[in-house]
């Protein structure tokens, strides 16, 4: 499961005013869910699966957006322009303030070019309210984490203006089938569709890697027609039940909410079936709630400080997890709960207070002055134009920034080195495979992605001597995955590069040399391993390259925010001897194989970046790493440099 991903926004608790009296106790249970998704992310013992709600905070939009619509359709007085145009006024000018701060700091946080390209990205799409497409389609290997996207909260936020956007038309849809009303024919459709969302939830969780369920609204659906379920006709049933009765219904409901915050957490693939805990909670309690508001849970969450922070929790939202990002990576990723309690947690909740007195409140009440007068097709299109502005803007900002930034970095830490080559004999699939490639003499690079960001480097220098490189080298290609034995084994993360590598073998007495360049996170087998090596020809020479260093954060970002505020480096650096007994038994078969084979040879990268027990990303203001493991151009020149006579060995010299 992806980790530390906010919830959702919370949004209006009031239903129309004219349809249904002021639920307090639901601004209580946003509460909750704001407290929990807040307490998680801050880290606060208590609150490992805080993450839950995001369903909780679905749920109730389901509630309360669908019976609204339904009411005002029924009522013969629902305009869709008019419901586009009152959620405008409700969501967008607090986000769009946000959104704008968020802007601002970025230049003043920001470190290193992959960062801010991504920004770019969130920056531009974010507005649109497609950033849960955006976040799902950049999971993978290579993502940054978490906590270097600012904007990741509003992923939820699209789910919601997603919903907004559908729910009127469909619920039409329903309402012209039913000849102008909602009944049993309503329910038999929503029903289905909603259990259909639910098993699309608990079938696609996690596929090749990535989590269509967390992101995509189809299967999110389920938990805002769970909500909308709940309408007069059930609460009226239930009213009937003894009063002990309902209020049983409401502490199962708090129960179970309470169990998924609690017993849940990060590491738990969600979300899955799990979710119909906090789900099932969370309509049980509204449930109780309209069958009777004075309820032991009801009143509980009616509390003033309950619905106090209920208010603000849509403004506490979208501030706390940029501020909680940005001090993270000012930090690097290090955990420190005190300054994410203070800022996620203290700042932006009276930040989410000034947001509520001087952006929403005072927007509501003009609403409210001007209601026969306000034209909803203005609104709906200023709100369009708005968020197109915020979005240019964003992606203008991030896109500037980004090139100053890399044109910094460039500068002044030497991030290209003496320069790469793309010889174009890159492969990753078999439709990249070129027959050119293997004109004259060459060699191959077999590997993870650590021996991908090897390649620039290392195919300049030796087409400097006249060799040709071929790489087939791609993030979770483990080399050992082109051993006989492992070829045709189940899928794995090499299995696009196999054709092409067996038309290679067919030339194998062409091939001048193998390099085979991992980090090595499995145990080896000294069998396969040997087996690997002796699908070559004899006189091929083959390079063994260990493990490299990994240090504790991305090297790149701790050099640059570290001389930008005047920090001290050490924070960068790491011991070598946690690094050597973590991969000694890997290590102790890649020699082993060196030794027995006159052709294979071995070097360990440590040595390059490692003196007196510490390894450094840096020398001066030349930066050897990308992020915590993966060299940069200067990176792998160095490893050359470092191992000139087993490179010149490789070319014949």
């Amino acid at each position: 499961m992806l980790q530390n991903i906010p919830g959702s926004p919370p949004q209006a608790t009031r239903l129309e005013p004219d349809q249904h009296a002021y639920l307090a106790f639901v601004d209580g249970l946003r509460a909750v869910s704001i407290l929990a998704v807040v307490g998680f992310h801050v880290g606060l013992a208590g609150f490992p699966g805080g993450y839950v709600g995001v369903d909780v905070f679905f749920v109730i939009s389901g509630f309360l957006i669908i019976n609204q619509i339904k009411d005002a359709l029924e009522a013969n007085r629902f305009s869709i322009v008019g419901f586009y145009s009152r959620r405008a006024f409700r969501i967008l000018p607090p986000f769009i303030v946000v959104l704008l701060a968020t802007l601002a700091v970025a230049p003043f946080v920001l470190p290193a070019p992959a960062v801010y390209l991504e920004y770019m990205r969130q920056a531009a799409i974010s507005p649109l309210m497609l950033s849960n497409f955006l976040f799902y389609t950049r999971q993978g290997y290579f993502d940054l984490n978490a906590d270097e996207k600012p904007f990741l909260h509003t992923w939820t936020l699209s789910i919601e203006e997603q919903f907004y956007l559908l729910a009127p038309i469909l619920l039409i849809l329903l309402f012209r089938l039913g000849k102008g009303r909602f009944g049993a024919l309503a329910v038999a459709i929503a029903i289905p569709l909603g259990v259909a969302s639910l098993v699309g939830a608990i079938a696609f969780t996690i596929v090749d890697g990535r989590n269509p369920a967390f992101y995509f609204p189809q299967w999110r659906a389920w938990e805002f027609i769970a909500g909308g379920l709940i309408g007069p006709g059930l609460a009226a049933a239930v009213s009937r039940l003894p009063r002990v009765a309902i209020d049983a219904i409401g502490v199962v409901g708090l129960a179970l909410i309470v169990a998924a915050i609690t017993m849940l957490d990060a590491g738990t693939p969600y979300p899955s079936w799990r979710a119909i805990v906090p789900v099932a909670g969370a309509a049980l309690v509204i449930l109780s709630g309209l069958a009777n508001p004075q309820n032991l849970v009801a009143r509980l969450l009616s509390l003033r400080l309950m619905v106090a922070i209920g208010l603000v929790s849509y403004g506490w939202y979208l501030w706390h997890w940029p501020i909680l990002s940005y001090l993270r990576i000012l930090r690097l990723g290090e955990p420190s709960l005190i300054p994410d309690l203070l800022g996620g947690g203290v700042l932006a909740f009276a930040l989410a207070c000034l947001s509520y007195w001087y952006v929403e409140r005072p927007i509501r009440r003009w609403r409210q002055a001007h209601r026969g007068t306000i034209r909803p097709g203005k609104v709906v299109a200023a709100g369009v134009a708005a968020c197109l502005a915020v979005a240019a803007l964003g992606a203008a900002s991030g896109y500037v920034g980004y090139r100053l930034t890399d044109s910094h970095v460039q500068a002044h830490y030497g991030t290209e080195g003496s320069g790469v080559l793309d010889n174009g004999c890159v492969i990753f699939r078999a439709g990249d495979f070129k027959e050119s490639c293997l004109d004259g003499r060459f060699g191959l690079l077999i590997g993870d992605s650590h021996a991908q960001a090897y390649a620039p480097s290392l195919t300049r220098s030796f087409d400097q001597a006249g060799v040709r490189l071929v790489s087939l080298a791609r993030p979770g290609c483990q080399p050992v995955l082109f051993s006989p034995q492992e070829r045709n084994k189940r899928p794995h993360g090499c299995i696009s590069m196999l054709p092409p590598f067996e038309r290679i073998l067919e030339k194998r007495d062409r091939i001048a040399f193998v390099i085979f360049a991992s980090l090595w996170p499995y145990e080896l087998d000294a069998k396969e391993m040997s087996d690997l090596v002796a699908q070559f020809d004899p006189k091929t020479r083959v390079l063994l390259m260990g493990p490299g260093p990994v240090f504790n954060n991305s090297s790149l970002d701790c050099v640059v925010l570290s001389d930008r505020y005047g920090s001290n480096r050490d924070r960068c650096l790491r011991t070598r001897a946690g690094l050597d007994k973590a991969y000694e038994s890997r290590v102790n078969v890649l020699k082993s194989l060196a030794a027995r084979h006159p052709n294979v040879r071995y070097v360990d990268p440590k040595d390059a970046f490692c003196a007196a027990g510490i390894c450094k990303p840096f020398d001066g203001d030349r930066v050897f790493f990308r992020d915590a493991g993966h060299v940069l151009p200067p990176g792998a020149e160095r490893v050359a440099a470092a191992f000139k006579p087993e490179f010149s060995w490789l070319t014949g010299k």
